[in-house]
């Protein structure tokens, strides 16, 4: 069965999603661990641009210097990536879904104040090192 990309909400589902979108290869077994994290950072590699020769799911300075802020009110496949990071990261109430709304808003203030981050809202730098470790 195919996983659309709205209403993804659990490790397995975004592994599917993975799988789908970014051909990861990933084994839908539902744990976050270092394959899984590997696929997000080379999903993210490819949104950011990179040349599929730099793409190698490590998260890294050039991959750290890449990255565009995000914030409320933005779409797009980027916005996804981080869901599905919040997603491997524990909170089940963030959905892939490109939208980042209140619900995302939320999930990113409360993971940024739980890594001792600036509580902003604004998924960053720091944020995606932190959600990428």
């Amino acid at each position: 069965t195919t996983t659309k990309d709205t209403k993804i909400d659990s490790v397995r589902e975004v592994q599917t999603w993975l799988n789908n979108n970014y051909a990861s290869g990933l084994t839908r077994d539902g744990l976050y661990g270092s394959r899984t994290k590997a696929a997000l950072v080379k999903a993210l590699q490819k949104e950011l641009g990179f040349a599929d020769k730099d793409i190698d799911g490590i998260f890294g300075k050039k991959t750290k210097a890449a990255i565009k802020n995000l914030r409320r009110g933005d779409e797009g496949n980027l916005v996804k990536v981080l869901q599905g990071l919040l997603i491997c990261n524990g909170y089940k109430s963030v959905y892939i879904d490109g939208d980042f709304g209140g619900v995302t808003d939320a999930a990113v203030k409360l993971y940024q104040q739980k890594k001792g981050l600036d509580t902003d809202g604004i998924a960053g730098k720091d944020t995606f090192a932190a959600l990428c470790v």
